[in-house]
């Protein structure tokens, strides 16, 4: 499951934090544009400005633009922080916006310098302008982004009619979400609990070793000095961790921020060199490489995702597919493995008591002392067990006690007699004695997938209860456009090896595990992530909670009665949607790299330009306009390329390529 999806508290505050410094930054560049080319439309137009000319004091405009930006930068001092960080550990795309905000600031100031030196007006070069309008796009974006991913699944939104149900069981998924959340945040709470009175007590023996080492006359140890310091430094560590920090929905914007970083390094690096053997001035080489690099990040770097994911998930929503989280199409797109739960992946989940065969007890007796010992247990066919003995007026017993074996079965000790319900492997182990007769009848029902369950009195089976669950008639072409696309299948149930086998046969599923606990799926879950698979989880059941929790996406079915928060509802009970979603997921991050490809390709065209105004002109009098007309094509291409998702369709039991 995607770990990078902030508790719904942060993402909150992150998104306030990014609309803060977006109300400062917006109002300082719409200053900066009145003030700046406001002033050079007049001079240009002829009208006598007086002292408040560009030309009579360049510096002076070229120092307040200098405050301006400087404030600018102060307001997405959060995003610089983390991008230059992050810039020689694991660069990001905070750390491509921190390299050209830099940028443009050490070029304007360079310019500075050159306008100082030979008293050139180069008021119209400058960057800060320029700067202040990449600041706004970039903030816009990660405010949408955010704001998609804080925002909450409302199925009032959807196209056409809401399933039954539906919105009750988005309910308990939040709720169970927020259960987890809460169980988990005790827990760390009690680990830091833990760990500082470790601390205090390993300060406590420290300090009094010391002061016993000073009362022999010993030497102190020169490592005591030095350990000191550096516990004054966890505080700061605990707090830097605490500050809550924005990573883009999609991986592919990390990704192709770090390519571009690297690429326009070397442009402006090659450019630099270039010019250098040129015969180009060192101060104005320098200018020339810092405003490459300025160019290197395009300002839609984040309205690619941003504009691509709401046409994705509006598609999903037509289709009555509930997405959790907009950033799990990241993950999505990366499944190589699905392992199937067979009950509410395979088949419905919805399970029934279908036969009942005893030997020495009625029907009536067997279901009575299997929903007895099954009462209050949280498992699916406990359910069923306690439901059908109701219906059917069985008698309950009061059992004196009671014990559960996740993957084998359920002990009690009812009347006085010890009473055993599950599979026969566990039976057997516990030297229960099964007749042959009941041995036949199990293998024949297991032969047909069923679901077989013996009960046993003292160490005597007395019968054997059989249950069914309906496979999903349209599994088996599910699995085959699975298999189409790359994916691996694998089942994973509890059923005994004979049941399985039908059952993965009867699914078109050639790699099938049996004889499965909750534990035991979850590590056939690990395997597949060890052996380079992104694992996505199809399961439903309490079961398979643990499973759920390794699996890098979760889907569940509407029809399945799904009791684990998943990733992905797909509450049409349609398997054939899933991969139609991995195939929705692919076509979102092709849309996503190719309008940043895109808006990549404008910048390189402004450094083009940009030559040509060094080498036919002789100046960069073009540089702002260059780069504002640069982001404005970038964030046209990011608003126009997800318009192809719109062509995608979900059909039933087929792909759209």
């Amino acid at each position: 499951m995607d770990e990078k999806s902030a508790a719904p508290e942060e993402a909150e505050r992150i998104k306030k934090d990014v609309r803060s410094s977006l109300l400062i930054v917006l109002p300082l560049t719409l200053l900066a544009f009145a003030f700046s080319p406001g002033l050079l439309a007049a001079s240009t137009f002829g009208i006598d400005l007086g002292p408040l000319s560009p030309e009579e004091a360049p510096l002076l405009f070229a120092g307040i633009e200098l405050s301006l930006a400087l404030a600018m930068l102060l307001a997405c001092k959060s995003i610089l922080v983390r991008g230059v960080r992050l810039l020689f550990k694991s660069p990001c795309a905070d750390s491509l916006i921190a390299v050209s905000a830099i940028s443009a600031v050490i070029a304007s100031l360079l310019l500075m310098v050159q306008m100082m030196l030979t008293g050139e007006a180069l008021f119209h070069q400058l960057l800060f302008t320029p700067l202040g309008l990449f600041l706004t796009f970039t903030l816009g974006g990660k405010y949408l982004e955010v704001r998609l991913a804080a925002r909450k699944l409302s199925l009032d939104e959807d196209e056409g009619v809401v399933p039954p149900g539906a919105e009750e069981m988005m309910a308990e998924h939040e709720a169970e979400r927020q259960r987890r959340e809460e169980e988990e945040r005790r827990k760390k709470e009690s680990e830091a609990r833990y760990r500082e009175l470790e601390a205090l007590r390993a300060e406590e023996r420290r300090l009094a070793e010391r002061e016993a080492r000073r009362a022999r006359g010993e030497a102190l140890p020169a490592e005591e000095e030095e350990d000191e310091p550096a516990a004054s430094d966890a505080p700061r560590q605990e707090e830097a961790a605490k500050t809550p920090e924005h990573t883009p929905l999609l991986a592919v914007t990390d990704n192709a921020a770090l390519r571009f970083l690297a690429f326009g390094l070397l442009l402006a690096i090659a450019d630099a060199a270039l010019w250098q053997t040129m015969g180009l001035d060192l101060l104005q080489t320098a200018i020339f490489f810092f405003s490459v690099l300025f160019f290197a990040c395009p300002a839609a770097l984040f309205f690619a995702s941003s504009f691509a994911l709401p046409e994705a998930l509006k598609k999903c929503r037509a289709q009555k597919i509930f997405v959790k989280n907009a950033g799990v199409f990241g993950t999505l797109k990366h499944i190589s493995a699905i392992a199937l739960s067979k009950s509410g992946g395979i088949t419905e989940g919805r399970p029934f008591l279908a036969t009942i065969v005893g030997e020495g007890l009625s029907d009536s007796a067997i279901l009575g002392l299997a929903a007895s010992a099954e009462n209050g247990v949280s498992h699916p066919l406990a359910r069923v067990l306690v439901a059908s003995a109701v219906s059917r007026g069985a008698h309950l017993m009061r059992v004196s006690a009671t014990s559960s074996i996740p993957g084998k079965g359920v002990e009690a000790l009812i009347n006085g007699r010890a009473v055993r319900l599950g599979k026969r492997e566990w039976l057997e182990e516990e030297g229960v004695q099964i007749s042959n007769s009941l041995l036949t009848q199990g293998d024949q029902f297991a032969s047909r997938g069923k679901i077989v369950i013996y009960l046993a009195t003292g160490k005597i089976a007395k019968g054997l209860l059989v249950f069914s669950d309906e496979a999903r008639s349209d599994m088996p072409r599910t699995i085959r456009l699975l298999e189409s696309l790359g994916v691996q299948t694998v089942m994973m149930t509890g059923d005994c090896r004979t049941a399985a086998k039908r059952t993965a046969k009867d699914a078109g599923i050639s790699v099938y595990r049996a004889d499965l606990a909750p534990a035991d799926k979850a590590k056939e879950v690990q395997m597949l992530q060890a052996h380079g698979h992104s694992v996505a989880l199809l399961a439903a059941k309490k079961e398979d909670a643990e499973a759920a929790s390794m699996a890098d996406v979760v889907l569940a079915m509407q029809t399945s009665e799904s009791e684990i928060a998943p990733d992905i509802l797909i509450a049409s009970g349609d398997p054939s949607h899933i991969p139609q979603l991995i195939t929705l997921s692919r076509k979102t991050v092709r849309t996503v790299r190719l309008a940043l490809s895109l808006a990549f390709l404008a910048a390189v065209l402004a450094a083009v330009l940009l030559h040509a105004s060094l080498f036919f002109l002789g100046d960069l009098r073009f540089l702002p306009l260059l780069s504002v007309l640069s982001m404005l094509a970038g964030i046209v291409a990011a608003t126009l390329v997800p318009l192809g998702l719109k062509g995608f369709k979900f059909a039933p039991h087929t792909l759209d390529y």
